[in-house]
């Protein structure tokens, strides 16, 4: 499967993909799942952990809303490997326009969901576990700079952010396998 930079992952683009049904049915993110695990060569599990904002812990909550406190949640991880006493966790993201509403709302999703992840390492100082953030298509590939804004000294080696593209090309990809 051919792998491109975000950069030309246009709306246009992605309707003209085999694996492009509608956009209903959650395709584009199986899409990036099926070339992780190629290129991993392992199984990634489905998960239902997120972050708590509260506490800044990771916790296993399939339906947070069911709770009064269910806003106080990140979305979940879409994925989770341990390999190697290390937990590596996916964020799959594919927003093939800039601008717009619903565009804008899902990246500033985003960029709360990452910010959450710094706090997380700020605050427990792990050294095992990763946060690697695919963000596939034009709309993310344009708002890139304001996601490695979020990056610092004490959390770069452990959040990836980055295109399916630039992940399959970093030395993360090798730690994983």
């Amino acid at each position: 499967m051919e792998i491109i930079s975000s950069e030309l992952q246009t709306k246009e683009w992605r309707k003209s993909q085999k694996w492009y049904k509608n956009g209903k049915s959650n395709e584009c993110e199986k899409y990036q799942m099926k070339i992780l695990e190629e290129n991993i060569k392992d199984k990634i599990d489905k998960t239902n952990d997120r972050i708590y904002m509260t506490t800044n812990e990771i916790k296993s909550n399939r339906n947070p809303n069911r709770d009064n406190d269910g806003f106080e949640y990140t979305e979940n991880f879409d994925g989770k490997i341990c390999v190697k006493n290390n937990t590596y966790y996916f964020n799959l993201k594919f927003v093939c326009e800039n601008g717009g509403g619903a565009q804008t709302r899902t990246l500033r999703e985003v960029y709360h969901f990452i910010k959450y992840q710094t706090k997380y390492l700020e605050k427990f100082n792990t050294k095992n576990i990763y946060f690697i953030n695919i963000l596939d298509g034009y709309g993310c590939y344009h708002h890139r700079e304001k996601f490695n804004y979020l990056i610092n000294k004490n959390t770069k080696d452990y959040i990836f952010i980055g295109d399916m593209n630039e992940f399959i090309n970093s030395d993360l990809i090798n730690k994983i396998r």
